[in-house]
């Protein structure tokens, strides 16, 4: 939720896409509001079903409880109307289990995580006090840019020509996948993949130039 008190994206989506859209709206920090019956059933923020948020969550200001939403609403700086009308929104939704405005709960991925006992996996009524209010900031897991590389795994210059003998792969070379994330774990394989092409083609080299070969002749033959 941001700090208008309004949703801005679907939240169960992957977390890259949903700091993209974090960011794009200027959402810096948003809000995860959620009651005493979410906090009951399901761990958040490596904390327990039911066990107590630490002291030092609540000193930082990275969480807030309230006994309403107007009260909740107060101590986090958002109009207490416009969270009201997001929550009451929010359960119609859950009601219907479906939702029309960011298709939350749609998709496998969402399913992940989600509870399968609900009508709808990923949603369910807000509406058992008290209330809390958890501040999500941007964080960063890669760069999503990072040096272009060619099929070798050799750096390239910014007119497409190798620079000799540097190779790059993982969170320092450009994703294979773009500007998208497939989950957790999908820097590894690609960091892998890459890096094991990257010793065989310097191996190679290596062994072409020790043998009087001109540098290159290896990835022709």
């Amino acid at each position: 939720m941001s700090t208008e008190g309004k949703r801005f994206t679907n939240e169960a989506a992957p977390y890259v896409n949903f700091v993209h859209d974090q960011l794009e709206g200027g959402h810096v920090p948003c809000w995860f509001v959620m009651d005493a019956k979410t906090r009951a059933r399901y761990p958040f923020a490596q904390i327990l079903p039911g066990a107590p948020i630490p002291k030092g969550f609540y000193d930082k200001g990275i969480v807030f409880k309230a006994d309403s939403l107007d009260e909740l609403a107060k101590k986090i700086d958002v109009p207490a109307d416009a969270l009201g009308e997001t929550v009451r929104t929010f359960n119609e939704y859950a009601r219907a289990g479906k939702d029309p405005e960011f298709g939350r709960g749609e998709s496998a991925y969402d399913h992940y995580y989600g509870d399968p006992n609900l009508k709808n996996p990923n949603l369910d009524v807000i509406e058992s006090a008290p209330y809390y209010a958890f501040r999500l900031e941007v964080g960063d897991l890669g760069t999503k840019g990072g040096l272009v590389c060619d099929e070798h795994s050799r750096v390239l210059r910014a007119d497409g020509s190798v620079i000799p003998g540097l190779y790059a792969t993982g969170n320092t070379s450009a994703s294979v996948m773009g500007n998208e994330y497939a989950g957790p774990g999908a820097t590894i394989g690609p960091s892998i993949v890459f890096g094991y092409i990257a010793v065989r083609h310097a191996a190679a080299e290596g062994g072409q130039e020790a043998a009087g070969a001109p540098a290159g002749k290896a990835e022709r033959a």
